[in-house]
């Protein structure tokens, strides 16, 4: 994984910029890697981003199309109600 990789999915999930900035230069120092990155970010009360506990998560073929996303965009409401 590339840091700019990194970069965008923690945007693409909401994570402030100054966090991650500074996430990004704690993981420069002990390695960027997804468990790293998830490890810093639960440390600052955000949720995971990269790992997942699949045990967690209904797999596709036992709920259908009913079953849950690993990752998760915010919803329209969520976002209408930042810019209040």
């Amino acid at each position: 994984m590339t840091i700019n990789e990194a970069v965008v999915e923690m945007r693409y999930s909401g994570i402030p910029e100054e966090d991650i900035e500074d996430i990004i230069e704690i993981c420069k120092k002990k390695g960027v890697s997804p468990q790293n990155i998830d490890i810093e970010l639960e440390a600052r009360g955000f949720d995971k981003v990269f790992v997942y506990e699949y045990d967690e998560y209904e797999s596709w073929y036992e709920g259908g199309s009913s079953a849950q996303s690993a990752h998760k965009a915010p919803s329209k409401e969520t976002l209408e109600k930042g810019k209040k």
